[in-house]
């Protein structure tokens, strides 16, 4: 195309637009059960689920967009992602696994659901999420850039 300028993306600018639409991706999830738990509070219910509700996004989809997001940023080489885009992939991680150890826990703690049952939920749920995130946390606070 004659007079129109070409501009392509950079590795470097497709790495923090991948991250991004991770991250967000992930709000999205998590944003989802949050607005379940408000319908909770404001709708007409007999029963309040509201925990139940909001913990229901927590699972490994979750885990598995943290620890992409993880990945991506120690996997590229130094300086191709920016530090503040690192810096908030660790604190997204940080509070996946704070979220998905108190999904796993509440989990536990439903009287209505038999234990195996609940065992088997906070399993494929809260601790997939919560382990996934985890291990994404723990390697960027232990990543070593010189190795």
């Amino acid at each position: 195309m004659e007079g129109r300028p070409t501009r392509g993306v950079s590795r470097d600018e497709a790495r923090e637009v991948t991250i991004m639409a991770l991250l967000i991706t992930l709000a999205l999830r998590i944003g989802a059960g949050v607005l379940q738990a408000v319908d909770e509070l404001i709708g007409p219910t007999e029963t309040r689920e509201l925990l139940v509700r909001l913990f229901a996004q927590i699972g490994s989809t979750v885990g598995i967009l943290t620890l992409s997001s993880v990945l991506i940023v120690v996997l590229s080489p130094r300086g191709s992602v920016s530090t503040a885009t690192a810096d908030l992939v660790r604190r997204v991680a940080a509070t996946v696994t704070v979220l998905g150890l108190l999904g796993a826990l509440h989990t536990l703690t439903l009287p209505f659901t038999p234990l195996l049952g609940r065992i088997w939920l906070s399993m494929i749920n809260g601790l997939a999420a919560a382990t996934l995130a985890g291990a994404g946390w723990w390697i960027l606070r232990n990543f070593d850039e010189q190795r």
